[in-house]
């Protein structure tokens, strides 16, 4: 296997001792919480809102998603239409930045599994506004790490940002790629910068099937691929060789404890993303106690 290269015994604390900031703050058995949204699932997602209630929780490492308005403002937002969070039937990016609508004020999490309840976005200070990624950092605590989605690989706007360094997620046609390489003992160190990030299975998915609106030849295939990366991805043997390699591992999105639990059984995982920071904060240090 790949993992020969290493000139010393691979353990899980070598794994995270030479991982970069902010990924070093991960512990064998006590990988860091990753809010998906900011946390959708307890604050209106990607909103300064959400950010605050995260980091009141204790988390400290955000996922939030980075689209441009009409006119040319980076906005933090996720769906390309307004219609699923506004209401407004609209493309985001035809629309000027000064008439941008609210969030609804009732706010389902985009994944709206069983026990899952929607979001009174009035409860919240700024709860209702679309953010400027401007905002976004000024608000941000300086020791919070904004993992950043720009949509359309938009590297123009990544530069003119000025976040060249930014990390690179690998789409999942590179990460078959890699585990590819793994298996035939060909892989090299990925480039610094780059993060696996990678769906993790524990469960959950069934329910998610069931809300998924296909025809059936489509969710055959659909399903289809699903098992297959449910049957592939979790491999903590690559997962620790690449973190002893300075490549973090994030996965996601876990929502319930079962799930938590089944990724803490993985050595090598370096963050689980949730919508729910606050309760996987409760249940990691419940655990621990």
């Amino acid at each position: 296997m790949a993992s020969k290269e290493l000139k010393e015994p691979l353990t899980a604390a070598h794994a995270i001792s030479t991982l970069p900031a902010p990924w070093d703050q991960a512990k064998p058995g006590r990988p860091m919480v990753m809010s998906h949204r900011a946390g959708g699932n307890e604050a209106p997602e990607n909103t300064l809102a959400a950010l605050r209630c995260a980091e009141a929780a204790g988390s400290r490492v955000m996922q939030m998603d980075v689209l441009q308005t009409a006119d040319g403002t980076p906005v933090v937002f996720h769906d390309i239409s307004l219609k699923r969070a506004t209401g407004v039937d609209k493309d985001i990016r035809q629309v000027p930045t000064a008439e941008l609508p609210l969030y609804k004020e009732y706010l389902d999490p985009l994944i709206g599994l069983p026990g899952t309840l929607p979001i009174h976005t009035t409860e919240f200070k700024d709860g209702r506004r679309i953010e400027t990624l401007a905002e976004l950092l000024e608000a941000a605590g300086p020791d919070t790490y904004l993992q950043l989605e720009f949509w359309d690989e938009n590297q123009t706007l990544i530069e003119r940002e000025a976040l060249p360094e930014a990390p690179r997620i690998l789409p999942m046609s590179e990460v078959y790629q890699l585990y590819f390489k793994w298996f035939t003992g060909r892989l090299k160190p990925p480039p610094t910068g780059t993060v696996l990030n990678i769906p993790l299975f524990t469960g959950w998915e069934s329910d998610f099937i069931k809300k998924i609106r296909l025809p059936w030849y489509k969710k055959v295939v659909f399903v289809a691929r699903l098992l297959f990366m449910k049957w592939l991805l979790p491999r903590p043997k690559l997962f620790k060789w690449l973190n002893a390699h300075g490549i973090p591992v994030l996965v996601f999105i876990l929502n319930r404890p079962q799930d938590w639990e089944a990724a803490l059984k993985l050595s090598g995982i370096t963050a689980i993303m949730t919508d729910s920071p606050k309760a996987l904060e409760k249940y990691l240090a419940d655990r621990e106690a």
